[in-house]
């Protein structure tokens, strides 16, 4: 018996969940408005009326960052398991009352925080364990004039930061990659550039500490190029470098080269595959909502960082 997903929405991220749910056999339901949707990899069965949901194993919102908590809630008090794109939400508000909800239903709650799954990441974790941090620098740079199907324009919501675009929120996956490798950010100190042509935050520089470690992000939206990765400096003094496009860590003189791919269909499919055990193992931590919570809480940080 085939299992059954439900995807809300219809861009680029939603149809590569889509792609690989497919691929894997599943049962594909999609919720979209977008009345010219048309699903690029095969037929998947349309609803029209989200109050007549069919069951499902679990939901995957993938739509506008700025819907997201409308339909965790629906999800919730429907007690359906939510798998919910990164970020969780662009604003602040009481998201212990979410939480409450969540936990009393008894809802199994996953981040697609795709990146965790890189083999690079796992390694790079294991080698902290032992080896104390004094400093990193993070550093990431999209093009979403070609990473979106939509190009970008004024009336995208990723272009715009009232609707959870902008950099900060777009590129919200090396704040998870930084409170997961080296704590939690005590605090953070944001510099903004605004697109001219999108009127919209494109480029950010943040000083952030986490406790007794100093960091340097760097987040650019609009690059031409494509380039994200990690430079670490131990206690020890050993120069620790991971390039997520060459696909190799290098430590000090020694070069480790990982051959398993890690695009991000392939990521996308790892966690697939772990919200599948969470639900067969029924795991109800909240620990990927309160990382989501934490990464958001950052974020907003970021946003009202004040400088002269």
């Amino acid at each position: 018996m085939h299992k059954k997903v439900l995807v809300i929405g219809s861009g680029s991220i939603a149809n590569k969940h889509i792609k690989i749910l497919k691929k894997n056999n599943y049962k594909v339901f999609v919720y979209s408005k977008n009345k010219n949707f048309k699903n690029i990899t095969s037929k998947v069965s349309l609803l029209k009326n989200f109050d007549f949901l069919p069951k499902v194993d679990f939901a995957v919102i993938a739509n506008e960052t700025y819907k997201h908590l409308e339909f965790i809630k629906i999800l919730a008090k429907k007690k359906i398991n939510i798998y919910c794109e990164k970020p969780l939400y662009h604003k602040k508000i009481n998201f212990n009352i979410l939480r409450n909800l969540i936990k009393k239903n008894k809802i199994i709650f996953f981040t697609g925080y795709q990146l965790l799954q890189d083999t690079k990441i796992k390694y790079l974790k294991n080698f902290l364990k032992k080896n104390k941090v004094k400093s990193y620098i993070v550093k990431v740079g999209h093009d979403f004039e070609k990473w979106r199907l939509k190009r970008p324009s004024k009336k995208n919501y990723f272009t715009s930061v009232s609707k959870g675009g902008g950099v900060i929120f777009e590129l919200v996956h090396e704040i998870n990659l930084i409170q997961n490798l080296f704590g939690d950010i005590s605090s953070i100190k944001s510099y903004k550039s605004n697109s001219l042509k999108f009127k919209c935050e494109d480029t950010a520089v943040s000083i952030i500490k986490n406790k007794e470690i100093i960091g340097l992000l760097y987040q650019d939206m609009f690059s031409k190029i494509f380039f994200r990765n990690i430079t670490i400096v131990t206690i020890k003094k050993d120069l620790v470098e991971l390039d997520f496009i060459g696909n190799f860590i290098k430590i000090n003189r020694r070069l480790i080269k990982f051959k398993e791919s890690n695009q991000q269909l392939n990521l996308i499919e790892k966690n697939l595959k772990m919200m599948n055990s969470k639900i067969r193992n029924k795991d109800f931590s909240m620990k990927y909502f309160d990382d989501s919570v934490k990464d958001l809480t950052v974020c907003l940080k970021m946003h009202l960082s004040k400088h002269t």
